[in-house]
């Protein structure tokens, strides 16, 4: 007999516990405080935050520059707070790679500086804003994931959490827990890029995703010697290890002297699938530029995330019936800077004063939360986006095209502009014989053998990922059977050699050939970084939330 599920009810709850909307909570709290000490009728609204990751900060992944205008805003004596900044930026390049050369952009432009930004761990300043955030008595519960809408009179309701103690089979193990169900007034959703219950939204409601582009992003933090690297340098690299027919670009980060955050952002998606973001960073790493900085170092973490690349002409609204959506779940990035925390966290602001205005006039209407679009529109985020808007798309039509209309035409006396050959230790460049060319993109995966002291094996990164799930419950990564056997064992092999086993970055996915063909799935490995769900050439890749406090336990990214 199917248990009773238990039902709690709060004004308002925050779906993810990322910096916009933990900005959100902790000024929605501060607004209310203020308000409460020179009103004769205080609000005392019911305020909770889940987040799907077993500590505050386990499941947040970037580079990460921070850009401290939003943060100035909410928090304006962060510093004297303990904000963990790692450094300040100091001094930062744009340097053209080839695959043993490399070519510094004369200066900086403007639209590129960090000039001023802060380098932090989004881990550690998502675990500090979560610190703040309780101080403010705000709820907060991680472990805990939002698996389905409650739509009620045609307006979101609240959510229904995940079921626990669930096995393989979907049989009731002994301490079973039925999801619960959280209702509330307004549910503000900021899960980060492809959250799964944003995608269930814009299904119900028919809005917004269909203009939505992604990237996958994947990095490490590594030791390295001192002397290298000064606290605070930034270099940002194109060109190799990308062909000039395809968007990527790769970073390196001081977070110390002997800290350093590096990765790629490749681009990815369902005209373009055949690529190996993970291979793209180690292939990156092998670069003479890198192997210099990394030489006798150790990979301390490692991780993979989507990113949300579309601009401003690709968001959804900010607002729907009984909800509203924060950072990258509306889109909240500029691709132009590769930044979006200080994005997120504006929009968290904005969020938090239509809330506060909600509560005011005690109306949460969808009329009332869509003035939250025209704070938007009036603010220096959206200026900073519409700036932007253009910019990702100018590199559609190749790396050179885009370099030109980007303002980085490159002179540099000797540099071709033809592709380049890579040669380099642990690479073949001859086509895998099990993988076929991408009919869109003519691409290949090269052969790849990790030396495990500066390249690494997918599991081997997986290792230093923190990644756990628990082992016997539902596969998360759901295929319908008639899929498996008609795509992705037929269609897909044929058309492009079944690139799933390639871009993800977790090794989840793999086609056995003995004794028959089949698709092994491994769920346990997964990092929650959505490339397969955005990727599949096919979309028949449903990614939905295991029990909550699975997945990465990032600390330093």
């Amino acid at each position: 007999m199917e248990q009773e599920r238990e039902s709690l009810e709060f004004d308002i709850i925050f779906v993810g516990a990322g910096p916009a909307n933990l900005t959100a909570a902790i000024h929605l709290q501060r607004l209310i405080k203020r308000h409460n000490a020179h009103s004769a009728n205080p609000l005392e609204p019911s305020i909770t935050v889940i987040d799907k990751g077993r500590y505050a900060g386990a499941h947040l992944l970037s580079g990460a520059l921070l850009d401290p205008r939003a943060l100035e805003e909410v928090l304006p004596d962060y510093r004297e707070q303990g904000c963990p900044i790692e450094a300040t930026v100091s001094h930062e390049t744009i340097w053209f790679l080839q695959s043993k050369r490399k070519f510094p952009i004369p200066f900086v432009p403007e639209t590129f500086s960090n000039k001023n930004s802060l380098i932090v761990s989004l881990s550690r300043f998502g675990a500090w804003l979560a610190e703040k955030a309780e101080k403010e008595g705000i709820q907060l519960f991680d472990n805990t994931a939002a698996s389905a809408p409650f739509i009620e009179n045609g307006r979101l309701a609240g959510i229904i959490t995940e079921e626990k103690g669930v096995d393989k089979n979907g049989h009731q193990k002994p301490g079973y827990e039925p999801g619960l169900l959280l209702k509330s007034k307004v549910t503000v959703i900021g899960e980060g890029s492809d959250g799964s219950l944003t995608r269930q939204l814009f299904r119900h409601f028919a809005t917004g995703r269909s203009l939505q582009r992604y990237e996958s992003g994947v990095k490490e933090t590594w030791r390295i010697p001192e002397g290298r690297v000064i606290a605070g340098e930034v270099h940002h690299t194109f060109g190799f290890p990308f062909e000039a027919d395809v968007y990527g670009g790769a970073w390196l980060y001081a977070f110390s002297p002997t800290l350093v955050s590096i990765g790629c952002i490749s681009s990815l998606g369902p005209d373009s699938p055949v690529c190996d973001p993970h291979l793209n960073l180690q292939r990156f790493k092998l670069h003479p530029l890198m192997a210099n900085i990394l030489k006798s170092g150790t990979m301390v973490e490692a991780g993979a995330r989507t990113i949300t690349s579309g601009g401003v002409d690709a968001m959804p609204p900010l607002y729907g019936p009984g909800y509203l959506l924060t950072g990258e779940s509306a889109g909240m990035v500029n691709m132009q800077r590769h930044k979006g925390i200080h994005l997120a966290m504006k929009s968290g602001i904005i969020a938090a004063e239509t809330l506060f205005d909600a509560l005011l006039h005690e109306d949460f209407s969808t009329e009332r939360l869509k003035s939250c679009e025209e704070k938007f529109r009036t603010s220096w985020a959206y200026d900073e986006l519409h700036a932007a808007r253009n910019y990702r798309k100018a590199f559609d039509n190749g790396l050179y095209a885009g370099l030109i209309q980007a303002g980085l035409q490159l002179s540099f006396p000797g540099l071709s502009m033809k592709k380049t050959h890579i040669n380099l230790p642990g690479f073949s460049s001859l086509p895998n014989p099990g993988l076929k060319k991408n009919k869109s993109a003519d691409a290949v995966i090269p052969e790849f053998r990790a030396d495990d002291i500066r390249t690494f094996s997918k599991e081997r990164s997986l290792f230093n990922s923190g990644v756990m799930h628990e082992e016997n419950q539902p596969c998360h990564l759901r295929i319908k059977p008639e899929d498996i056997a008609e795509i992705c064992l037929k269609k897909c092999t044929i058309e492009f050699g079944n690139p799933c086993q390639h871009f993800c970055p977790a090794a989840v996915y793999d086609i056995i050939t003995e004794p028959v063909p089949a698709l092994k799935l491994n769920p346990s490995n997964c990092l929650h970084c959505k490339t397969c769900e955005v990727a599949d050439p096919y979309g028949v890749i449903m990614w939905t939330v295991p029990e909550g406090g699975g997945g990465p336990g990032y600390k330093v990214s």
